[in-house]
């Protein structure tokens, strides 16, 4: 499991665009999972990616660590724990 996180890019100003059709052209594959607050107001989006992905500046994409992207989350919800398939979970709790 790779991690990353990115923002969106509001070149277009009615809306914003991630890096992931890019990651997939290059031949990989993306995918945006935990916001660090409103990702229209540039937020980080933690996410998951494969493949080695260039050019992709535009969205401020940095390649983290497992212990980044935990910690990344853990900021977010102290629940934060990493699923034996490496993705990054938060315990939820059902009202009773």
């Amino acid at each position: 499991m790779k991690y990353a996180t990115w923002t969106l890019n509001f070149t277009d100003p009615d809306y914003g665009t991630g890096p992931e059709p890019v990651i997939v052209s290059q031949g990989g594959t993306a995918e945006g999972s935990i916001p660090d607050g409103d990702v229209t107001e540039g937020a980080e989006i933690l996410g998951y990616f494969t493949g080695e992905p260039t050019g992709l500046d535009a969205w401020s994409f940095t390649e983290l660590t497992q212990d980044e992207a935990l910690a990344f989350v853990t900021a977010i919800d102290n629940t934060a724990y990493v699923a034996d398939d490496g993705r990054i979970n938060v315990e939820i709790v059902e009202p009773e």
